[in-house]
């Protein structure tokens, strides 16, 4: 039996590396290429709507760049607060409806301005698209986080991620650090944003695939440590890169002249 077990143990391993690998065969040459290419899967990256630096264009447009820089920082914050999946007070559920309307309505704003040529309230700009995508960035960790430790968690803590004014303004201080961004002259700098941005991509979408994965094992509420979540983490992770394997795949045959080199 335990023989048994440990052979169904390999096969998330060998999933995830047969994934990879094939990630690695498929998709363009070159690290940043590489970046690029994982980027379409969720972007349109026009580059109009995005940072340049140096002849560089960031791998995400300005709004996609906010939301998972702002959500990568949310995630490690939300991380370290612990294994808390209650709903956050009203105050702070209201707030985080004022980022999320603030996304939905700038998009709409720079929509109507860039390809009806109405506009509707402002001069969309690539500054209002990233701060709109910083604040839905933390309404994407906040949701993702919260069913997260709902779902896995054995030994749940009965309280909320954000419980009161004082953690989001805690916060808001670390996600402060991003207005930064947009000026940023380092090139180094510049590119380890882009991978980080990217990273976050494939995490957010993993950890979804995690969950579903857990739940359709109905392993629900079982898990203690994170050392018990690395298999069906692979699990996850496989399922993301395969979709943004097929993603990319389908943008390169409908769309073989993107703006960015394949």
């Amino acid at each position: 039996m335990n023989i048994k077990r440990s052979s169904w143990k390999i096969v998330p391993v060998i999933l995830f590396l047969g994934v990879f690998i094939r990630f690695l065969i498929l998709s363009p040459q070159g690290f940043q290429e590489k970046l690029w290419w994982l980027g379409s899967a969720v972007c349109h990256q026009l580059p109009g709507h995005s940072f340049h630096l140096n002849g560089l264009q960031f791998p995400l447009c300005a709004r996609c760049t906010g939301s998972f820089l702002s959500a990568f920082i949310a995630m490690l914050f939300f991380l370290v607060r612990g294994k808390k999946p209650a709903m956050p007070p009203k105050g702070i559920i209201a707030c985080f409806t004022i980022f999320f309307f603030f996304w939905v309505v700038d998009g709409i704003n720079s929509f109507s301005s860039e390809i009806l040529h109405q506009q509707l309230l402002y001069p969309p700009t690539n500054i209002l698209r990233f701060l709109s995508g910083i604040g839905m960035g933390m309404v994407f960790a906040l949701i993702i986080m919260t069913i997260f430790n709902m779902v896995i968690w054995k030994d749940q803590q009965e309280t909320a991620l954000l419980q009161d004014w004082k953690q989001l303004g805690v916060l808001l201080l670390c996600e402060s650090t991003l207005v930064l961004f947009p000026f940023l002259r380092n090139t180094f700098l510049f590119q380890l944003a882009g991978f980080f941005s990217i990273a976050t991509v494939v995490i957010l979408i993993a950890v979804l695939y995690t969950i579903l994965f857990v739940v359709f094992t109905h392993k629900e509420a079982t898990y203690v440590r994170f050392k018990e979540l690395i298999f069906p983490l692979l699990v996850g992770f496989s399922a993301a890169l395969l979709q943004m394997l097929l993603i990319g795949n389908m943008h390169k045959s409908f769309f073989p002249f993107s703006n960015f080199p394949l």
